[in-house]
């Protein structure tokens, strides 16, 4: 099957799961776990979500590998093959505290190579999405490439930890830019950049869930996805990102480059 005729699927999928998430908000009584911590959440519809998507996967191509945040995995050593990323609930804490700025992420690779990606900001309808060689798109409009442009041009996006964490690399790039803003979203963090509202996204280490999608969208748009230190991502392990214009990369990288 063509990569075409899988999206087609997919944002079938997609589109289901957006509206189950988005009914789901109705619900007084949802269920909510702490993982790791207070602020580290899971949620019956995190479960349900995933659930949802590797039924259809298995359905549909039983011989491809999932990865997914919620426990969903397969035998995974390396990236050989065709692997489907799942993060049902990217936002989980949103989701609970604030009903919005949430999405709902789902990525396939092949080889290590994405090839399609979609990213659902569930409360806007807003559906981004990209084909390998096709493009990326909101819903039914194309995306244009981001110009490159300097740091000093634009806001930032910065992760709260490295917010409360702040070390002087950190201020130098806080100060350098217009400003920050932060979301609490990995997705919707990479979509203000995809979409140039920021001119980039910085963060501490996150897990092959939280940036692949973004991280194949960004590749096809022609931005600059690596980890801080400008050296490539490794799905297989946990990444502390920076996608960015490739103008305000060089910068940024050149002031984390030996942390």
């Amino acid at each position: 099957m063509e990569y075409e005729l899988i999206a087609e699927l997919t944002r079938e999928w997609v589109d289901e799961a957006g509206e189950m998430l988005r009914e789901s908000l109705k619900n007084t009584s949802l269920k909510i776990e702490e993982k790791t911590n207070p602020s580290d959440l899971v949620t019956e519809m995190d479960r349900a979500i995933e659930a949802f998507f590797v039924e259809k996967i298995q359905k549909h191509f039983p011989d491809h590998k999932i990865f997914g945040e919620e426990g969903t995995y397969d035998e995974i050593n390396d990236l050989s093959g065709f692997i489907w990323i799942i993060d049902p609930i990217d936002g989980t804490l949103n989701y609970v505290k604030q009903k919005s700025n949430f999405c709902s992420m789902i990525a396939l690779f092949k080889d290590g190579e994405g090839v399609l990606s979609f990213i659902n900001d569930v409360i806007h309808e807003d559906v981004y999405f990209g084909i390998k060689g096709k493009g990326v798109f909101c819903n039914d409009r194309r995306l244009e490439t981001v110009p490159p442009h300097s740091l000093n041009e634009g806001l930032i996006a910065i992760s709260t930890k490295m917010v409360t964490n702040e070390s002087e690399k950190t201020k130098e790039v806080v100060q350098e830019a217009l400003g920050v803003r932060l979301i609490g979203s990995a997705g919707l963090e990479m979509i203000q950049v995809l979409t140039n509202r920021v001119s980039a996204y910085i963060t501490n280490d996150l897990s092959a869930w939280d940036i692949a999608q973004g991280y194949m969208l960004a590749t096809e748009l022609g931005l600059t996805f690596t980890r801080r230190d400008g050296t490539p991502i490794n799905l297989m392990e946990k990444n502390p990102i920076l996608v960015a214009n490739s103008q305000a990369h060089k910068e940024i990288v050149s002031k984390f480059v030996k942390e």
